[in-house]
């Protein structure tokens, strides 16, 4: 039995550069001097690895709390555990091996699509092979940029409606920020996949089973950690599962009244059900339809909400970034609803949102199984050999990125982003398995920031600590209380 997790790392254990840190500080963008930066709330990592009972129960509970400080350090390392070996990466040539260079060599792990499957089914999150590449090329219409041009007022009106509802609740008490952004990012992904919304997706039921998923199922216990096979009953028994049926029924209700109503829409449902493989012509089938409704629905809505959520509270607590976030969205859209145009000319909101997204990664961790042997460099993978990529390790690593716990939009400025490994920051994944939704996301959220920070004014609750916890997404425990009043 080892004396360390999985997840953690023996001190200084193959260390090696992973790419000198960001040359420059930040500096006011008026003056040209260094201004003090906000100290972005996270967990602090252990001294050394933590003892093997312990580690495993803290994995349980949160695996941030597990990754010791050397895990910010160095590069790689690889243990083994229960029979298998896991490599654990970071750096930005070891990734671009796994998810681009050797990309045919891996698939998604059973760790990953034992937690998946159960709601997304076959979609596109977990499917492989052939298989996934029909249902992406059927997907990507709905998500070319001249498709996604036409989305841009959905996401002004959305954004709108949640203004006018942190108006109303008022009172001076914080306002829970993480529950408007799911709800208005649910709005949005179902007027986009459903034209004119479906009432089999209201934002409390679909939020519900969400939470009900990713805090069951979603939520590896200690079963899971070490391997059992999932037909052994777990302690948090049928919940998830009944939270995944609840989206999977009303995905084939959903698609069942579009049927029956005999309509044409350019919408994604629509694209979906008229897709064909232009090799043989087969069409999506009703499973792989309602797998991809839920994967979509259930997917796309959390990952911007958190995005989103994060970088609320980040300029809460920058009132000089959030001031030039105001500033850019009254030169560019004035009064009127921010539209697609107006979402290419918010260069600098798109840098707060990636700068939130570096600092919390909506996936934080991702991991991938070897089918064959794969060499490269110091990176010797087995066939059965598991890797973990540290998506959050890597976002805050020492060697990566200067000052990695500080808030700096700057960072992604033309000229500090020019030279940088591209492999180094992905919120979104790489290679071909990069997220379809990423343009979408971005544009979604630039659109929902700018409407927020035009009319109204977010400012940091002393009395709430940010902490990040890994389930599938990285949600901060306890939501995001912030005191918002309008401009």
């Amino acid at each position: 039995m080892p004396d360390t997790l999985p997840h953690d790392l023996n001190a200084g254990a193959n260390a090696s550069p992973a790419g000198g840190p960001e040359a420059r500080n930040a500096t006011d963008a008026a003056k040209g001097e260094p201004r003090r930066l906000f100290r972005a709330d996270t967990i602090a990592p252990p001294e050394t690895p933590l003892p093997f009972v312990r580690g495993l129960l803290t994995m349980v509970d949160n695996p941030i709390k597990v990754w010791p400080k050397s895990a910010y350090r160095d590069r790689y390392h690889k243990l083994h555990w229960m029979g298998r070996t896991a490599h654990y990466i970071r750096s930005p040539e070891h990734v671009k091996a796994v998810l681009l260079d050797h990309a045919d060599a891996f698939e998604k792990s059973e760790f990953q699509t034992r937690l998946l499957k159960p709601a997304t089914g076959e979609g596109l999150l977990t499917s492989e092979g052939e298989h996934w590449r029909f249902q992406r090329r059927a997907a990507s219409p709905a998500f070319r940029y001249d498709a996604l041009k036409a989305l841009v007022p959905t996401f002004a009106r959305a954004a709108s409606e949640a203004v006018g509802r942190m108006r109303a609740e008022g009172g001076g008490a914080p306002i829970d920020v993480m529950n408007e952004m799911n709800r208005t990012t649910l709005d949005v992904i179902v007027e986009t996949i459903m034209s004119s919304g479906d009432p089999g997706f209201r934002h409390e039921h679909v939020s519900s089973a969400v939470t009900d998923y990713v805090q069951t199922l979603g939520h590896p216990d200690l079963l899971d950690i070490l391997g059992a096979p999932p037909w052994i009953p777990r302690l948090k028994g049928s919940k998830g599962a009944r939270a995944a049926a609840r989206l999977k029924a009303a995905a084939v209700d959903s698609i069942a009244r579009r049927r029956a109503s005999d309509e044409t829409r350019s919408d994604l449902l629509s694209l979906l059900m008229a897709a064909r493989d232009p090799e043989t012509g087969r069409g999506l089938s009703e499973t792989e339809l309602r797998d991809n409704i839920v994967t979509f629905i259930g997917a796309g809505h959390e990952t911007t909400a958190l995005a989103l959520t994060y970088t609320l509270y980040l300029i809460a607590n920058d009132p000089v970034v959030q001031d030039r976030l105001h500033a850019e969205a009254v030169e560019v859209c004035g009064d009127a609803p921010v539209d697609a145009d107006m979402v290419e000319r918010l260069t600098f909101h798109e840098q707060v949102v990636k700068e939130a997204m570096r600092l919390y990664p909506p996936v934080a961790l991702m991991d991938r199984r070897a089918v064959r042997d794969v060499e490269d460099g110091d990176l010797k993978i087995e066939a059965g050999d598991l890797v973990l990529i540290m998506i959050y390790v890597m976002h805050r690593h020492q060697r990566i990125w200067d000052q990695p716990e500080m808030f700096d939009p700057e960072r992604f400025s033309p000229e500090r982003s020019a030279g940088r490994h591209r492999f180094a920051y992905i919120p979104f994944g790489g290679g071909q398995r990069i997220c379809i939704g990423m343009k979408f996301a971005y544009m979604e959220a630039a659109a929902i920031l700018a409407t927020l920070v035009r009319d109204l004014r977010f400012s940091p609750n002393p009395a709430h600590r940010v902490r990040p916890n890994i389930r599938i997404t990285l949600r901060p425990a306890g939501g995001m209380p912030l005191f918002v009043s309008p401009r």
